[in-house]
């Protein structure tokens, strides 16, 4: 191959091409580039900033859950104790009303009672009153007989 003044010609063009690409193109596409990768950078710690931020809310989440669950746990605990304690006092209340009802009406049993047998001495007294005064008249008229009493019963019935 010969070396001749085109190919030299050539050659300096190309150093001249290289010196210029260097001097002014390259800076630029460089420029281009760190910029880009700057951003990129950029991206990826704003990524790992909203990974750590999701992993933290996740975290603080599943304490907000668990406090939660052991506060309705607690509650729950509270509720069934007071309703036992509701249910306890129901029941004592009721036993106390029931014995007052039991109580008032064997009260009320007693004085119905009282007043009936009151009525039927009366009633008893007020018969063997007239039967008294009947036979203190027959025995005067001298006929007493069986037939006399059971007339007396039978107009002083009980009512």
């Amino acid at each position: 191959m010969e070396i001749n003044i085109t190919v030299i010609f050539q050659i300096i063009i190309f150093l001249l091409y290289i010196y210029l690409c260097k001097k002014y193109v390259w800076p630029y596409i460089n420029n281009i580039i760190e910029k880009r990768q700057k951003e990129i950078y950029i991206e990826y710690k704003k990524i790992d900033n909203i990974k750590n931020n999701i992993l933290f809310l996740k975290n603080k989440a599943k304490k907000i859950i668990n406090d939660s669950k052991k506060k309705s746990f607690k509650i729950l605990l509270e509720a069934k104790y007071e309703g036992i304690l509701l249910i306890k006092k129901a029941k004592r209340k009721a036993k106390y009303e029931y014995k007052n009802i039991i109580n008032k009406a064997k009260f009320e049993i007693n004085i119905e009672k009282k007043n009936i047998y009151n009525n039927f001495f009366k009633k008893i007294s007020n018969i063997l009153n007239l039967m008294l005064i009947k036979i203190t008249n027959n025995t005067f008229n001298s006929k007493l007989n069986n037939k006399f009493i059971y007339k007396i019963l039978k107009n002083y019935k009980f009512k």
